[in-house]
């Protein structure tokens, strides 16, 4: 309407270290900028981009905390460009958990969500290395002279190994990040012999189902076998995750 006041919202202005972090983000994970290849130094930067060096240096710090440039050591030292790896999953959910003080239960029920379809994954695309791993870890956990701590960690590697298995990637990072989580001090203490026994054995059906690359047993046996680890764990263990 005539005379009517129209109000304009802010408009943001890109800063300018943003746009020049926004700038080499995009050429690392476009691969222009492939994983090893040195940056340009703190001056080159600079003069190519008319930039003021504490721009420059505020966009590579935003770029080191994400995981895409790192520093090299010695004569031939500088920056390089680097791929995130899985830690940076690694970080995200642990800072999540931590935040918003999930549950031990919920990290139960992602991991019985979670691990029978890795473990149909792995019998679909399993390769002889990955047999040889989980071959080799079951051997050890069967071990009954081991002691806790080491019976935990290896229970821990093994699931890994089923989701390394998978040959997912992404599924592989969520599963290195909430793992561990399951077999923290606050639970070692309830691993009888009793309960190895059966969690040997479980893993002993769930292996042999993704080696004769049976889909199907190997998503059924590792959903039994998580459905009653988490009723026997979950009624002992701390309300909320613990980290150490």
């Amino acid at each position: 309407m005539a005379g009517e006041v129209i109000e304009l919202g802010l408009i943001r202005v890109e800063r300018t270290y943003e746009a020049l972090a926004n700038h080499l983000r995009e050429q690392i994970l476009q691969g222009e900028i492939p994983p090893g290849a040195a940056l340009p130094n703190e001056r080159d930067l600079c003069e190519q981009t008319g930039l003021s060096r504490g721009s420059v240096r505020e966009a590579l710090r935003i770029l080191e905390a994400e995981g895409l440039v790192t520093t090299r050591g010695g004569r031939s030292g500088g920056r390089v460009a680097r791929l995130p790896g899985a830690e940076g999953v690694g970080r995200s959910l642990d800072f999540f958990i931590r935040g918003q003080q999930v549950e031990f239960a919920a990290v139960l029920e992602t991991m019985e969500a979670l691990e029978p379809a890795l473990a149909a994954l792995a019998a679909e695309h399993r390769s002889p290395k990955d047999i040889e791993a989980l071959e080799e870890i079951s051997r050890e956990l069967a071990d009954p002279t081991i002691d806790t701590a080491r019976y935990l960690e290896l229970n821990t590697t093994w699931h890994l190994a089923v989701a390394r298995a998978s040959h997912n990637a992404l599924l592989i990072a969520v599963m290195q990040a909430l793992g561990p989580r399951l077999h923290d001090p606050h639970v070692e203490d309830f691993i009888s012999p009793e309960m190895r026994e059966v969690v040997i054995g479980a893993h002993a059906r769930v292996q042999r189902a993704i080696i004769a690359g049976d889909v199907e047993a190997a998503r059924r046996r590792m959903a039994r076998h998580l459905r009653a680890y988490r009723t026997k764990v979950e009624a002992v263990g701390p309300e909320t995750v613990v980290f150490t």
